[in-house]
């Protein structure tokens, strides 16, 4: 049992769509008529082209064919015209037509002869570089060039070739910074209001530009990361030592921190604070074979060898299939407090601190470590000779073979699935179901965390959705899988709507010939086809739309009553493609007679 889910496109690609149609249960009946105004805007010819999509769903671009030339048309109007629209720029990163998250701003790339302009928001903002300077690039030394925007497009940054080529400056808000020799890409970020990147000065020294402003050089920087907000930044800073060799600092919004002879593995809170690994003697610079010291907050809270695993992982573990990226520690949402994994050398095992003290008992090893959104509360996996248990609060539960820890929006609950083959789904400690093998990745809180679902298989073949612990009368339907919309776009096995207290399921009666539905808070909504995708509710929860197949094409219905237009396909490239944009307006982008048209409808 799988969730449901069809059609769908990569998110920066040339558009090859194949419907996906499940199985049929039976002849289903034609829904009543949707009666509301319907815009079609038209956004361009489908096909020969390639297309983008804004996060928010809002704008769609493409690059197309205009006569011998090439031009790109933004919701349906033409920009200038080029020779060409370039996929790739400095030969390594594909970047035509970038959106800001949100705010309908816009930039590309467009080829005029040796000229390689930048087109921001329909007007050539100037010269890229030419085929001449870009001849003076190295490839393999400017991976992970593209547009910066904030999250409001209020601010843009790139980076462009000197005239005289071999050097770069950037380009902030239409205003250029100096000349650099180099600049590390990879290292360059756009959060909230702050951008941040880190360039080579002509003596090959190394420095982070914040805001326009140059930081202290060094002969390195690495590992540059932002907090989400902007307003704190850390990154490893390297130098000679006096006596030879190198050495390295952390340096926290501009401060620099003790150099020891190794740093790694840098974690920056949400708060400021920072973690690291630091070694404190020449002979194990690389970390190997000697001492190292965890410094979190400037203190040392751990001293491990390197022969001692102490790397961790920690994350909201809802998708068992996804694993959380190795850390050393894990920070509190609001970075006031902190976890982390001590061995017990020389006896066997590990403890879990946090804040400097013990919670729980020892194990054998630890996992996921998850803190509540709210910080207050706090669990992990514990593994023994016996199993792997769940530690909420520092107090080990009865149950064993955890997975899909998690913690309800507002902190208060948990949940999690145990026993063998994670047969059992237990709720604030109680088991609520036992034995009835639930669907992998479907439990999950209702946003108001007043409710939990899941879907579990209950007999051969058969499926039923699961509210509160309490099986509804239906059977789920057992759908081919989405994987190409990134990020992915499924319909759950139990779907809540935004305030959490209503709830939408696909599938059929429990009977043999019962045609495939949409359920929404247990009302049957029959249509013809036998699939669906693109779920979604109102914003105030009170209407509820996706699209089931229609023949050859796809139709759009809400609450039970289907639109009389139907389109072959959908335009999927963002999982916001097709969604409520007020509580009476759907919005969608569908394909039909090869034209690709922004569909808005309102109740």
């Amino acid at each position: 049992m799988r969730p449901r889910s069809l059609t769908s496109t990569a998110l920066i690609a040339t558009i090859v769509i194949t419907p996906i149609v499940t199985p049929s249960w039976g002849q289903n009946p034609a829904a009543p008529p949707l009666n509301a105004k319907v815009q079609e805007t038209l956004m361009g010819a489908y096909g020969g082209a390639l297309m983008y999509m804004s996060a928010d769903g809002e704008h769609i671009g493409m690059a197309a064919p205009k006569g011998s030339r090439r031009v790109v048309l933004i919701d349906g109007v033409e920009g200038p015209v080029f020779d060409d629209i370039p996929q790739f720029v400095f030969g390594a990163v594909q970047t035509s037509i970038q959106f800001s998250p949100t705010g309908g701003r816009y930039a590309y790339v467009g080829r005029r002869a040796g000229d390689f302009i930048v087109v921001i928001d329909g007007k050539e903002a100037g010269t890229l570089f030419t085929s001449q300077t870009q001849q003076s690039v190295s490839y393999n030394n400017n991976q992970g060039w593209k547009f910066w925007f904030n999250g409001d497009g209020s601010r843009l940054a790139y980076a462009a070739l000197a005239p005289a080529g071999g050097s770069f400056v950037m380009v902030l808000d239409g205003v250029k910074s100096p000349v650099y020799r180099g600049i590390d890409f990879r290292q360059t970020v756009m959060n909230a209001k702050r951008f941040i990147y880190v360039a080579q000065t002509a003596d090959q020294k190394w420095q982070a530009v914040v805001d326009g402003k140059p930081g202290p050089s060094y002969a390195g920087v690495t590992s540059l990361t932002v907090t989400p907000d902007g307003a704190h930044y850390a990154y490893i800073a390297s130098q000679s030592a006096p006596t030879g060799g190198a050495m390295a600092a952390v340096v926290v919004d501009g401060v620099e921190g003790k150099f020891y002879f190794g740093i790694g593995d840098l974690e920056l809170a949400p708060d400021g604070r920072v973690a690291y690994v630091a070694t404190t003697n020449r002979g194990d610079g690389d970390r190997r074979g000697g001492e190292a010291i965890l410094v979190v907050d400037s203190a040392i809270a751990m001293r491990v060898s390197s022969s001692t695993p102490i790397a961790l992982q920690f994350a909201n573990t809802i998708r068992p299939s996804f694993r959380s990226p190795y850390r050393r520690i894990a920070w509190s949402p609001d970075g006031k407090g902190f976890a982390i994994i001590k061995p017990n050398s020389p006896n066997p095992g590990v403890t879990v601190m946090v804040n400097g003290k013990p919670s729980g008992q020892t194990y054998l090893s630890a996992d996921e470590l998850l803190w509540s959104a709210d910080g207050s509360r706090f669990a992990y996996l514990g593994t023994s000779q016996t199993g792997t248990f769940a530690v909420v609060d520092g107090q080990e539960l009865p149950f064993s073979n955890i997975s899909e820890l998690q913690f309800s929006p507002d902190g208060k609950r948990y949940a999690f699935r145990a026993g063998p083959g994670g047969s059992s789904v237990v709720v604030d400690g109680k088991e609520v179901s036992k034995a009835i093998m639930p669907i992998n990745g479907s439990l999950r809180f209702s946003s108001n965390s007043k409710h939990y679902a899941y879907g579990a298989q209950t007999s051969t073949g058969n499926a039923q959705a699961f509210l509160d612990g309490v099986a509804k009368p239906t059977f789920l339907g057992n759908f081919v899988p989405q994987t190409l919309v990134q990020p992915a776009l499924a319909f759950p096995e139990v779907f809540f709507s935004p305030d959490g207290n209503r709830i939408a399921y696909a599938g059929r009666k429990q009977s043999a010939t019962a045609p495939s539905a949409v359920f929404v808070d247990d009302v049957s909504y029959e249509v013809r086809g036998q699939s669906f995708t693109f779920p979604s509710f109102s914003p105030d929860g009170k209407r509820f739309a996706v699209f089931t197949s229609a023949g050859q094409g796809l139709a759009l219905m809400i609450d039970g009553k289907v639109l009389a237009t139907s389109y072959v396909y959908l335009l999927p490239l963002q999982p916001t493609a097709a969604r409520f944009v007020d509580n009476n307006t759907f919005r969608f982008y569908g394909i039909k007679d090869n034209q690709i048209y922004r569909v808005t409808v309102t109740l």
